[in-house]
């Protein structure tokens, strides 16, 4: 309970202002690792319809920007043995290649009684979820041969705020 408007304030303020207890939830995670997936003509003689690994060219950076989370020169098309490509036509980009983006997120949360009697209470609440609307990317494309190949997909929701009342009696 925050200790404002408890002692020597008025009678106004004491009900409206005083009182009031706040909670909150802060979430801190790293980005989990995802695998890169090559999607383009078959270069293991199976007739389409399969996937595959690119191979791995260069290092692999990360300007984590939305149309370039990493960097996709990094990736390339594998090379068929047909071709004279070595490894069977598979590419040589490891398990979880790259790592998504984390997520710093704060809640927030205020809440009030008010006793009106002994068995009659009103509560109000005042909730807010992303409360400093950081955009948190969520997604990103990992199919080499796609338009969109290394841009972030999706985000987390904005801000949300969300009041509400409960009345005990």
């Amino acid at each position: 309970m925050l200790p404002f408007f408890n002692k020597g304030a008025n009678a106004f303020e004491r009900i409206a202002l005083g009182g009031w207890e706040v909670s909150g939830v802060t979430a801190v995670q790293s980005g989990i690792p995802q695998s890169i997936t090559y999607n383009g003509t078959d270069t293991l003689g199976l007739g389409g319809g399969t996937t595959n690994r690119p191979d791995i060219v260069g290092p692999i950076s990360y300007p984590k920007t939305r149309l370039a989370w990493f960097n996709k020169s990094a990736f390339a098309a594998p090379l068929a043995p047909w071709a004279g490509g070595g490894n069977q036509g598979f590419g040589n980009a490891r398990k979880d290649a790259i790592v998504l983006p984390g997520l710093f997120n704060f809640n927030l949360a205020a809440f009030k009684s008010f006793a009106f009697t002994e068995d009659v209470k009103l509560q109000i609440r005042v909730e807010s979820f992303n409360t400093f609307n950081h955009t948190e990317f969520q997604n990103i494309d990992a199919s080499t041969n796609d338009a969109n190949f290394g841009q972030v997909t999706s985000t987390y929701d904005p801000r949300v705020l969300q009041l509400g009342a409960k009345l005990a009696f």
